[in-house]
């Protein structure tokens, strides 16, 4: 296996668009915090004219709560999660582009062509392959985790009094009454990060399937986005007629556990309170949360063995 690895480094080191993202993703992401980070420090009320004083006691109240509010996202532990959700969309197109990009189209002009015909030992070299391109997401994700960690030391946002957040009048005036507001913790920080790494390995893992199958890298981006589109709308319209004891059934597809495990994780980690988001739509009917996670982690592990299925089963003709 290490010669598997020592080839794969040197094919891949030369490829740009690699770099591109792996380089380009924790860019993005900083530069969508300081973004964010710049307003968020910039909160301020403007009052004209005569207010009367108890009218000028509840604007300062709704002022300081409303500033200690809009700095939490950029306190840490809650950095790393403003900073991993500033590139999430960013982190599943790039793996789902590689995923696509390394296997779908080199069974035109690459090195999968060449282990299908000669090689024995294709299912190693795919698992060789699957591994990189693990160890290049898993990269991306912990550079832009540890950056997020960091950015409350470089990017300083004024927290204001953090104990105007402790008064429930003010906040159900300035705030939705379906988000806490307060600090999470470090483990819930994580928690919430992951579940938004374990979108990005589900589209790795869905594209990379459509590559293998279809043998194109844009067919295969193409399919996949169709299918997720299509999965989620057929899902809604199942939830919405079925009868209620059969519910649970639509909530198995996989768009639908990736919605709903990051909605569990922020409520879990304090983000988001039961009942609110995508999971407080018609029909909807919660699954135990580690129960859904094992349904979500069902279908990762399904569509990478699938990518050996096709593998070992791919054939070409000279």
């Amino acid at each position: 296996m290490s010669s598997l690895f020592r080839a794969e480094w040197l094919r891949i080191r030369r490829r740009w668009d690699v770099w591109i993202i792996v380089l380009g993703i924790p860019v993005l992401a900083l530069l969508a915090y300081a973004t964010s980070a710049h307003s968020g420090g910039n909160f301020s009320v403007q009052v004209s004219g005569d207010v009367p004083p108890d009218l000028q006691q509840q604007i300062a109240a709704e002022t300081a709560a409303q500033l200690a509010l809009s700095a939490l996202p950029f306190q840490f532990p809650h950095s790393i999660v403003t900073m991993v959700q500033g590139s999430m969309l960013w982190l599943v197109l790039g793996s789902a582009f590689l995923s696509a990009s390394l296997l779908g189209n080199e069974f035109t002009w690459g090195t999968i062509r060449n282990v299908v015909l000669i090689r024995p030992d294709r299912l190693r070299y795919l698992s060789t392959r699957l591994l990189t391109l693990g160890g290049l997401l898993l990269l991306t994700f912990v550079v832009v985790a540890v950056m997020g960690a960091l950015a409350p030391v470089v990017f300083r946002v004024d927290p204001g009094d953090p104990s105007a957040l402790s008064d429930p009048s003010v906040l159900g005036r300035i705030g939705d009454p379906f988000q806490p507001i307060g600090p999470i913790s470090l483990g819930g920080a994580l928690m919430v990060a992951g579940s938004m790494l374990a979108v990005a390995v589900a589209g790795m893992a869905l594209t990379g399937f459509a590559a293998l199958k279809l043998r194109s890298a844009a067919t295969a981006m193409l399919a996949a986005g169709i299918y997720a589109i299509g999965e989620g709308i057929v899902a809604a319209l199942m939830m919405s007629r079925l009868p209620e004891n059969l519910r649970f059934i639509p909530q198995m597809a996989l768009t639908v556990r990736i919605t709903s495990l990051i909605q569990d994780a922020q409520v879990a980690a304090g983000l988001a309170a039961p009942g609110g988001g995508p999971t407080s739509s018609v029909g909807w009917i919660s699954l135990p949360p580690a129960i859904g996670a094992a349904i979500l982690g069902a279908w990762v592990v399904g569509l990478f063995g699938l990518w050996f299925v096709v593998l070992r089963r791919a054939d070409i003709n000279e």
